[in-house]
């Protein structure tokens, strides 16, 4: 605007050109502080009416640009205040305008004045609808987003929690329960008595460790393959670096599998090998981990049947957490277990590559949306200035109308979005016949000039540059569309200069909007970006304390369990208060094992239900009643439901007398979970009454009681859902290794 003032009016236009160069300070400022926008606006407004009065010629290039300045400033009222407010000033700047027109230019008519009315009302509409339909969107999208990522956050955290409470189990097994039968059938491995020492102690380290007595670290890591209680191991491989770049690769429920692999090993070399330390190696490169446990002890025969032993413990607590598993043993030359885990680590480039991808996907929605809203509203304006009486030599409007409306169709069609290179081309080529026609409309500037649709063009081209990811397309439709502007000027220039400087301010008005286009996309893209990151930091910051939280619940429901009479028996053994070959001992152990089967039995997908199930199983073995548990693979739908089935039964339990019966089962039905109770004088409480029944079989009573579930969990669970009895009954079960 500062070069057109000056090259129109020589030195009479430098006080409008300073102006000028103030309105351009004043819109830098407005790009970096919002308080500076209102006021933008009506600036450019003055500046437009000032070069109309100035010029004083309809036809100059001069009044040609002060249209686009005063277009221009509808524009920026839409996209800097975002208020209802917007609307009326440029409205009320749009009548400011034409009154001014009509007033000091009466020569010029009053078709630029209506123009100038339809042109700015129709800017700030179509930019406030497109502005709240794509704020809609982004608040849907943000709605989706926090509700997929509600749901992501709670899945990993019940698989989590399930996954920690099946390797909680299988450490249980493993140490105490296996000891316990050992010493209550009197077995191999319990006649040397400083090796039961020995093992009890080792076991009541890891029962400790389960209970949260000992360790204070919420979530493992790699690095706790190293630290084995109860032997010395020797570390070898590879760095603390390392192993943690590594361990970042791995979801937590794998590191944990490694680690119980890892312990089950050790607890194997201790117990069968005689060896006096374990090496525990650890190897790492860009594709592979691999978990070397070595002992050089008397080693076994690799001929275990499948499913037992070691087959059990290791190689199938691998395929569980989806590592292979290797176990090479010789007798009299100890016995190697190795564990490989594959690994997909991304460098700073990948990953910086992926999160492009990622927010590419996110922002590409943004941008093309908003490419159709402007394609779309252009179009319209196009029409309604076209009605309106524009100038239209030649009738080039309608054609040019037809392409535009064109290319909105092409770029909504499936499949040609899917291609890399027709989209394009016609898009390209819709710009510059766009161009062509909208300046064969006004004799290309010879005829009615401040009527010239120079944006019409943006329409496609604002459409190819909302579909295209590179940057080719573009830069080869800029350079289309700037050659056609230059042909064009140099075919005017001939027949008048003006002619020839209103074709090139028609082509800066329409490039220049597209690279203010092409700063929105970037824009979007970097919040994008910056949203991306924010909301993957956020996601992982809430998933670890959602996991450290599962730590010490998992911590509570093994205290809740009861396992301090387990652990006052190992420690009795461990300091030779107890003999593990007198019958008391020996009665206690086997009485201890049952009762720890019962609390592995319980399927760890049921994470409500196991945690209000396992104080029950202590409850009723601490009043001496027989009780009977038999639990499905469906959940309660949440801790509020589980603890109303808890409630009832433990109500049950206190008015049961010592030595009764009662047997719970808790099962799917179509409407959900039935809890079913069998004993003596049951009893249903007030607020259940109407979803309990009730039934007297002679001398016991059978009440069922409804209540809301979950969907089944369809994970892979190496542990079922069994008979749970307290120790009062016999019972046979399958022996383990």
């Amino acid at each position: 605007m500062v070069i057109l003032t000056l090259a129109a009016l020589g030195q009479p236009g430098w006080i409008l050109a300073t102006f000028q160069a103030l309105v351009g300070v004043l819109a830098a400022f407005s790009i970096r502080s919002r308080r500076w926008g209102p006021a933008l606006p009506p600036a450019m407004v003055a500046a437009g009416v000032w070069g109309y009065l100035l010029s004083g010629d309809l036809d100059s290039s001069l009044t040609f640009a002060a249209c686009w300045q005063i277009n221009f400033s509808a524009f920026f009222a839409g996209l800097l205040i975002l208020r209802r407010y917007a609307i009326w000033m440029v409205v009320g700047s749009a009548v400011c305008t034409s009154v001014t027109i009509l007033h000091f230019l009466p020569g010029w008519g009053d078709q630029l004045p209506a123009s100038i009315l339809v042109t700015q009302a129709s800017i700030i509409i179509a930019i406030r609808l497109g502005l709240a339909a794509l704020l809609r969107h982004s608040s849907k999208t943000d709605e989706s987003v926090e509700i997929a990522d509600e749901a992501s956050l709670r899945d990993e955290t019940l698989s989590y929690q399930s996954a920690r409470l099946a390797e909680d189990s299988r450490v249980l097994h493993d140490t105490a329960i296996n000891t316990f039968a050992a010493i209550a059938s009197a077995g191999a491995g319990a006649r040397d008595v400083s090796r039961v020492i020995t093992q009890c102690a080792r076991d009541l380290e890891l029962l400790e460790e389960l209970r949260g007595a000992r360790r204070t670290t919420a979530i493992a890591t790699l690095l706790d393959v190293f630290e084995q209680p109860g032997v010395t191991t020797i570390r070898l491989g590879a760095g603390d670096e390392a192993i943690q770049l590594a361990g970042a690769a791995l979801p937590q429920r794998t590191i944990d599998g490694i680690i119980g692999c890892v312990r089950e090993a050790v607890t194997n070399a201790t117990k069968h090998s005689g060896a006096d330390h374990v090496d525990v190696e650890v190897f790492t490169s860009t594709t592979e981990l691999v978990v070397r446990v070595c002992d050089d002890g008397i080693g076994f025969h690799e001929d275990t049947p499948a499913g037992r032993g070691v087959d059990a413990s290791i190689r199938r607590r691998a395929t569980d957490h989806n590592f292979a598993a290797d176990v090479c043993s010789t007798l009299d030359m100890g016995t190697v277990v190795t564990l490989s885990i594959a690994l997909s680590p991304l460098s700073s480039d990948q990953t910086e590559n992926s999160n492009d991808a990622g927010l590419e996907a996110s922002a590409s929605t943004v941008n093309r949306r908003s490419g159709n809203y402007w394609g779309l509203g252009v179009t319209i304006v196009s029409i309604v200035l076209t009605v309106a009486g524009g100038t239209d030599d030649g009738g080039a409007l309608f054609p040019m109308i037809t392409i535009m409306l064109v290319s909105l169709f092409l770029a909504r069609t499936p499949v040609l979005r899917r291609g890399r290179a027709l989209l394009p081309f016609l898009l390209v080529l819709g710009t510059v016949s766009v161009f062509y026609l909208s300046a064969r409309a006004t004799s290309f500037g010879l005829v009615g000039p401040a009527h010239w649709q120079a944006l019409a063009a943006t329409g496609p081209f604002v459409l190819l540059l909302s579909i295209t990811r590179g940057k080719a397309w573009p830069i080869a439709g800029a350079f289309a569309w700037g050659a056609v502007v230059v042909l064009m000027a140099v075919f005017a220039l001939p027949t008048s200069a003006t002619a020839a400087e209103i074709i090139i301010v028609a082509g800066l008005v329409g490039l220049g909007f597209s690279g203010v286009w092409t700063m929105f996309q970037r824009l979007v893209t970097r919040l994008s970006n910056l949203e991306a990151v924010s909301r993957a930091e956020t996601f992982q910051a809430s998933l670890h304390t959602e996991l450290a939280t599962v730590s010490q619940a998992s911590y509570q429901r093994w205290m809740d369990a009861g396992l301090d009479a387990s652990a006052t028996l190992l420690r009795g053994i461990r300091d030779g208060r107890l003999n593990p070959h007198s019958e008391s001992t020996r009665a206690a152990c086997d009485e201890e094992e049952r009762y720890l089967r019962q609390l592995v039995q319980i399927n760890p997908d049921l994470v409500h239900i196991g945690k209000v199930f396992m104080p029950t199983l202590r409850r009723a073995r601490e009043l001496g009643i027989e009780f009977r548990l038999r639990l499905g693979d469906v959940d309660a739908a949440n801790e509020h439901v589980a603890r109303d089935i808890s409630n009832v039964v433990s109500e049950n339990l206190m008015s049961a007398e010592h030595g009764e019966a009662l047997a719970v089962s808790l099962f799917p039905v179509a409407e959900g979970l039935q809890l079913t109770l069998t004993g003596s004088a049951l009893q249903t409480p007030e607020h259940l009454a109407n979803k309990a029944r009730l039934v007297s079989l002679g001398q016991l009573e059978l009440l069922e009681i409804s209540f809301q579930s979950m969907q089944p969990v369809h994970r892979k669970s190496k542990h079922f859902a069994g008979t749970a009895r307290v120790p009062v009954l016999n019972f046979q079960e399958e022996p383990y290794d």
